[in-house]
């Protein structure tokens, strides 16, 4: 069945049942997500009916509580780091997903027992820590996740709690191939077991097999799902590039270790004046930690073999003519700054940047607000042949046009 999304009529879920919400409208779809979940009042001229047991047991998962818990630390890599080496751990992710923080329960408050909750809560983490592969992830500061490592345990927040609808804004974003397939297997066990779903998508390779009913936002027709679109991986130019251009980026036998976790052992990178690069990996594998090291945000830069526009980083030196010249779009400043990708392209190349880093540039945009950012970015380097670009991205059709170089990570 499918419905178009309007800000309007009657929304019913029932038990077992499954949506995918579709389309370029990205802005309506969320604001949806947030309504079914009681973030946001009910709109005059709709109503959300749910069967009985439901209601008050809805849980959403969404972009917006990551740029919360954005704003509330700091910028993302110098929060990291001082969290890390000055102010102690701050909250790992066992603090967030214990059963006081799940429930919102006050350790100190006298009252019921709460024996059963805490029972259903032990099965639920035995089942889903696994899925969702967080036992390795546990003992780190919440706020020093990746991306999609941080989406991982926003999911599993929402798990633990048992909810009956479980509201997933756009929960794809930022998961590597691995993870996008994992998530689309848990989703389907927990549509076995009796959860209904509400899932927000950009593509529909993304859909779990659950999924038996279909909402659609803006004018583009809903896809057959029967067919899919090809998309090819970037690969490497059929001609070497020229050794002779000077080298912009130069990461030399980088070692970075987080604990008993080795991140890098001895990585070298060179990038030089006028490629394009694609870096891949999946998440948590340091692909925002090597872009952190590139424009200094990243104290390790000191600790490492990092030179930047011929300038090596060392202690003295002055990092902001190197940053003058680095144009940057990334989701922990859409989070910290509250902008979107487009507002911080824009921002980014009114500095004529000499460097390009692209960091999931499409991450929380509709389809149509993507293509246009890639034709923008495209354009830009056809102008500016000597500019250099790095593009981090999990999905071959997020990666603008004239990347021909790439990297893996991990």
């Amino acid at each position: 069945m499918t419905k178009a999304i309007s800000i309007g009529g009657t929304w019913r879920f029932e038990r077992g049942r499954c949506w995918a919400l579709l389309g370029d409208d990205g802005a309506a779809k969320s604001r949806l997500c947030r309504i079914v979940a009681g973030e946001e009042p009910v709109p005059r001229g709709m109503s959300v009916e749910m069967d009985e047991g439901m209601e008050g047991r809805v849980r959403l998962v969404s972009f917006a509580q990551q740029r919360a818990a954005a704003r509330k630390g700091g910028f993302l890599q110098a929060r990291y780091y001082s969290l890390v080496d000055d102010a102690g751990p701050g909250d790992t992710v066992a603090d967030v997903l214990s059963f006081n923080r799940v429930f919102d329960v006050n350790p100190f408050e006298v009252g019921r027992s709460r024996r059963a909750e805490r029972r259903a809560y032990a099965a639920a983490r035995r089942r889903i820590m696994p899925l969702l592969r967080l036992r390795e992830l546990m003992d780190r500061p919440f706020l020093a996740l990746s991306n999609g490592e941080t989406r991982r345990v926003l999911l599993a927040h929402a798990l633990l709690s048992d909810p009956a609808l479980l509201v997933l804004d756009d929960p794809c974003a930022g998961l590597d191939p691995d993870r996008r397939d994992e998530l689309k297997r848990l989703l389907d066990a927990l549509a076995a077991q009796g959860t209904s779903l509400l899932l927000s998508v950009r593509h529909e390779d993304e859909i779990p097999s659950c999924v038996t009913e279909f909402g659609h936002a803006g004018r583009v027709p809903l896809p057959d799902m029967h067919q899919r679109t090809t998309c090819h991986p970037a690969r490497s130019a059929d001609a070497p590039p020229s050794l002779s251009a000077p080298p912009v980026v130069e990461l030399h036998d980088i070692r970075i270790s987080f604990g008993r976790r080795k991140l890098f052992d001895g990585f070298s990178w060179t990038v030089r004046r006028g490629e394009h690069w694609v870096l891949q990996g999946p998440n948590g594998s340091g692909k925002t930690t090597l872009l952190a090291l590139i424009t200094g945000d990243s104290p390790l830069a000191y600790a490492n073999d990092v030179t930047v526009f011929g300038v090596r980083r060392a202690p003295g030196t002055e990092l902001a003519k190197v940053r003058r010249r680095i144009g940057m779009v990334s989701p922990e400043q859409q989070a910290y700054l509250g902008l979107g990708a487009d507002e911080l392209l824009e921002m980014a190349l009114r500095k004529k940047p000499d460097l390009l880093l692209l960091d999931e540039p499409c991450l929380n945009l509709d389809a149509a607000a993507a293509r246009r950012l890639r034709s923008r970015v495209a354009r830009y380097l056809s102008s500016r042949p000597d500019c250099t670009a790095i593009c981090v991205a999990h999905r071959p059709d997020d990666i603008p046009p004239g990347f021909g170089m790439s990297i893996s990570l991990g």
